[in-house]
């Protein structure tokens, strides 16, 4: 992620950016997958991890609605993404976001190659896993979020 990419999400305090997205009045601009992984921190930040997934998952179908774009909500992508930011934050204790995405790049840039060690390409492009979570079928769920702990520890 640029730092650009990141200073625009300073525009807002982490409050005011969590408000406008759950109202479904955030600006788009803002809500590239930055600001995906942005809105997913602060509710892991705010709530347990089942808590945080049933919120953020409400809140995303809502603002994808308001722009008109209901069918880009992809359930397993979020669940997955969820799942391994969740895992990571237990380890690193981020303070804020900006630590959080500092310390975990290959989220920002390369979530989709995260992604593919433990989903099959197929797998994810498939209409059962947009529509309901699918486990992993290259690697075990644990084991997704057993290397995400250990990509935590070292950065």
């Amino acid at each position: 992620m640029t730092t650009d990419a990141l200073s625009r999400h300073q525009i807002l305090s982490d409050r005011d950016f969590l408000d406008q997205f759950e109202r479904a009045e955030l600006d788009k601009s803002l809500f590239n997958h930055t600001g995906h992984l942005r809105a997913a921190f602060l509710f892991l930040q705010r709530e347990p991890m089942l808590l945080a997934q049933r919120h953020y998952t409400a809140a995303l179908k809502r603002y994808a609605e308001s722009l008109g774009a209901p069918e880009k909500f992809h359930a397993t992508i979020t669940y997955a993404i969820l799942a391994i930011m969740s895992a990571r934050q237990g380890v690193q204790r981020c303070a804020s976001w900006r630590e959080f995405i500092q310390r975990n790049p290959d989220l920002a840039n390369h979530a989709d190659q995260l992604l593919n060690q433990y989903y099959h390409l197929k797998t994810l492009q498939s209409d059962e896993a947009k529509k309901s979570f699918v486990l992993p079928d290259k690697a075990t769920l644990a084991k997704m979020i057993s290397a995400s702990n250990e990509a935590s520890a070292v950065s």
